[in-house]
């Protein structure tokens, strides 16, 4: 049995655009690796994410040093500054956060139509593969939901 792939599909990881095959799916892996670029840190705590939030606090990355105001925790005084000075400083620290990826996929009956390409269901599913691989690329948390409706036949 020839497996014959109609030109429409030719540069593209899609077989028949009908179901989804598993290499269909592996082929994103390498796709994975390309764009959605952040600057990627170490984690250094079992707990500390991948990605430096826009706001200030307790975290491992250096912001920058600025005044001591009143309620600051003097814990964080920089000392060598304060001495250099003779005023008081304090050090800032950028927070680390991750961002898990939880991705919901439609694999209703609603989503078993499409062009003349593929279906939306085999669209979804390849969808979600490129954003699955790329999320363990980042060392990202990942969670998939499918939803499926189940017809019932009499």
């Amino acid at each position: 049995m020839s497996t014959h792939i109609p030109a429409i599909f030719a540069n593209t990881p899609y077989t028949t655009g009908v179901d989804v095959q598993l290499n269909e799916l592996l082929s994103y892996k390498q796709h994975g690796k390309l764009s959605l670029s952040s600057k990627q840190l170490p984690a250094t705590r079992q707990l500390s994410g991948n990605y430096l939030a826009n706001i200030k606090g307790r975290g491992m990355e250096f912001a920058e040093v600025r005044h001591y105001q009143p309620g600051d925790d003097v814990r964080s005084i920089d000392w060598a500054v304060t001495a250099r000075t003779g005023r008081a400083h304090t050090k800032l620290f950028q927070e680390e956060k991750e961002r898990p990826v939880f991705l919901l996929v439609d694999l209703s009956d609603s989503m078993i139509f499409g062009s003349q390409f593929a279906f939306k269901s085999v669209q979804a599913c390849h969808l979600a593969s490129l954003l699955s691989w790329q999320a363990k690329q980042r060392n990202d948390r990942l969670g998939e939901l499918f939803l499926i409706s189940k017809t019932s036949q009499n």
